[in-house]
């Protein structure tokens, strides 16, 4: 019976868990950027580096097939569409139009495509580097 018992409550758990890191809470910012140019991995890790840095940024989806990219940030972070073109111009593309909407739902972010930004907390180049690839 305690078998039982200790069982469902692991499962409530890992549960909680899963939701937690998949949907994001109310009340954060999602920008959404066309990337003029950007139909490469490679261009998106040039703005993915670009990404980290920025203030409360803390998902991004990234779409080839449409060069454009989703970034939800956290709850109370100014976005504007200007910062997001900023980080564009950062990694060496010409910036595209910029779409901002507020999130008041959760969001499901279990679909592929999904990436959690790291921030490092260092500006020791080799130590960032370190941070953010493992």
């Amino acid at each position: 019976m305690r078998v039982g018992v200790w069982l469902a409550a692991i499962a409530v758990v890992g549960a909680a868990l899963v939701a937690g890191t998949s949907q994001a809470a109310e009340g954060g910012t999602r920008a959404v950027a066309k990337l003029n140019g950007v139909f490469s991995p490679r261009g998106f890790f040039n703005i993915i580096v670009r990404l980290n840095r920025l203030d409360g940024a803390e998902w991004a989806k990234l779409d080839l097939k449409k060069s454009q990219i989703t970034v939800d940030f956290a709850p109370g972070t100014e976005v504007t569409p200007e910062s997001m073109q900023q980080v564009e111009r950062q990694a060496g593309y010409k910036p595209g139009p910029v779409t901002i909407e507020a999130l008041t739902a959760p969001v499901d972010r279990s679909a592929p495509g999904w990436k959690r930004l790291k921030h490092p907390g260092t500006k020791n180049s080799v130590a960032r580097w370190f941070e953010l690839n493992f």
